[in-house]
């Protein structure tokens, strides 16, 4: 069980959105709640115009913005106590994803809980995210929760946390931590996997006619339940095991979650950032991006 969660804000009713959820996490764990807000001064020092901009520090400006995140941090915590569970807060200086990511290490964070927008693309390059971020940089599970109204939760998602594996150990990575995380939630777990078919020219007529090879599929199906039923074995009695067929991975997995109602994904992320981003493109990040639920995403370190 959790003893220690990390639940980053920053004054917005997005971050806000995620408090609730880890309320409930806390209360059927017992864990304390560290409720961080990051007070970035460089964001509050404008610039003046000209043939050459100038930054000017208004050390006035500054404080008025440090006594707002002070209140605001206040705020959560303090109804976070009242609602009965163990939570304490901390401003933190500095830019925000160093600052969450030192300070999950110094307090030992076992879970971090956050919000996350989940912009893709170009959008995700030029305005950036400190989810994504933030995924680059910590060794912690993270726990996602969309920002969208329609998308939150006042509490803890109730279907399945369906598992994302692939047969790599990369992606098996996140096995212990989507583990911990169903049983503190209380949620059944199940694993998928997805067969990408194969295509075979079609003699005579050329490399450019393509067909599937049956036999070739049905082979390649029955291996991935029986890898899935193998890793279940590690799972809580009840893991069910579902393999499925499509071109596109990350649209299986999201029809999939569909499918089986589920509450929430857990899955392994290489973490990848800007440009290296949006040339190589990821599963996991397209999955982030579209997805309407919840996630669990874990970075394997390495």
């Amino acid at each position: 069980m959790y003893r220690t969660l990390l639940v980053p804000i920053d004054g917005s009713a997005d971050s806000a959105r995620v408090l609730p959820v880890a309320a409930a996490l806390a209360r059927r764990t017992g864990a304390r709640l560290h409720v961080a807000l990051v007070h970035d001064p460089s964001a509050f020092i404008p610039f003046v115009p000209g043939e050459v901009s100038v930054p000017v520090y208004d050390a006035e400006v500054e404080q008025e913005f440090r006594r707002r995140d002070d209140r605001l941090l206040q705020d959560a915590v303090q109804g976070l106590v009242q609602s009965g569970v163990s939570a304490e807060g901390t401003v933190l200086e500095g830019t925000v994803v160093e600052a969450l990511v030192e300070h999950a290490r110094a307090i030992g964070a076992e879970l971090v809980v956050m919000a996350t927008h989940g912009h893709g693309g170009f959008t995700r390059l030029r305005l950036g995210s400190v989810a994504t971020a933030f995924l680059h940089h910590t060794p912690v599970p993270v726990f996602l929760v969309r920002s969208a109204p329609e998308a939150a939760s006042a509490e803890l998602p109730t279907g399945p946390l369906l598992v994302t594996l692939d047969g790599s150990p990369f992606a098996e990575a996140v096995l212990p931590h989507a583990r911990a995380f169903a049983e503190a939630a209380g949620m059944p777990m199940g694993l998928v996997g997805v067969v990408v078919p194969h295509a075979v020219p079609m003699a005579p007529f050329g490399a450019e006619a393509l067909l599937a090879d049956p036999s070739l599929l049905q082979a390649e199906e029955d291996g991935m339940t029986r890898y899935l039923q193998q890793m279940a074995a590690s799972c809580p009695a009840g893991t069910a095991v579902h393999a499925v067929t499509d071109m596109a991975v990350a649209r299986a997995i999201i029809d999939e979650a569909g499918r089986q109602r589920a509450g929430a994904l857990a899955m392994a992320t290489h973490g990848r950032g800007g440009l290296k981003r949006l040339v190589l493109g990821s599963v996991a990040d397209e999955v982030l991006t579209h997805a309407t639920f919840p996630m669990l995403v874990y970075r394997p370190q390495g």
